[in-house]
């Protein structure tokens, strides 16, 4: 491939790139976004994510609630601190 061709490339977003990842993240104090099971592609639920963030910016104080919604059907995730 050409280095133009690369970059006309659809590539799939994953691990830190991903839009889950990105949603959460981009989260401020007090805003939540739910997440569908049926958007969801990892074994793991979000709430894994969640964690992850916290651990690596735990010197900011990063919390999440993360639940899964009565139905089944996915997850809400609010930013608490």
């Amino acid at each position: 491939l050409t280095s133009e061709e690369f970059d006309q490339l659809r590539i799939k977003g994953w691990g830190r790139s991903s839009p889950a990842y990105h949603a959460i993240i981009g989260l401020r104090l007090g805003e939540a976004v739910m997440i569908l099971k049926t958007e969801w592609k990892r074994n793991k639920p979000p709430s894994s994510i969640c964690r992850a963030i916290e651990k690596k910016f735990k010197d900011m104080k990063v919390k999440y609630r993360c639940v899964r919604l009565a139905d089944d059907t996915g997850w809400a995730i609010k930013r608490i601190a």
